[in-house]
């Protein structure tokens, strides 16, 4: 490589040469050196953690159970053979009849229709109203709780 270094004594230039050195290549690999091993794959340590066992239902997570309880709470102070003035609303959940008998007949407790929900054992009055909750939402109780 050449450069131009511009002298200080006069305003002619002065060029000076630069070597560099050349780049030696590597030798190339023959085509006839042995295969390389082959590398036999990590061993993976087996899990500890069983397997769970299938479910039918879906679980009632908390903010669900939080929210059914508050609705209990709210609609019959918790009583589970409450009855509203017009005999509408029934069990502790102040589920109508009509409701009652749809969701019992959706998840396939045909043993439920036809039966009053405040007649009904807190499990099942309990079982019906997560159902409702999860395909309704909290719409059937205004929306809200609390």
């Amino acid at each position: 490589m050449v450069s131009a270094v511009p002298s200080t004594e006069d305003t002619t230039t002065t060029t000076v040469a630069v070597t560099i050195p050349a780049v030696v290549a590597a030798p190339v690999p023959s085509t006839t050196a042995a295969p390389v091993a082959k590398v036999a794959p990590r061993a993976v340590a087996p899990t500890t953690t069983a397997p769970r066992p299938a479910t039918t239902v879906a679980p009632v997570v908390q903010s669900e159970a939080a929210f059914l309880a508050c609705v209990r709470q709210r609609e019959s102070r918790g009583n589970y053979s409450a009855s509203d003035p017009s005999g509408t609303y029934l069990g502790a959940y102040q589920i109508y009849q009509g409701g009652w008998d749809s969701m019992a007949s959706r998840i396939g407790r045909h043993d439920l229709v036809g039966v009053p929900p405040n007649q009904a054992s807190p499990a099942d009055q309990d079982t019906i109203a997560a159902a409702l909750y999860r395909v309704s939402g909290s719409a059937p109780w205004g929306g809200i709780c609390g």
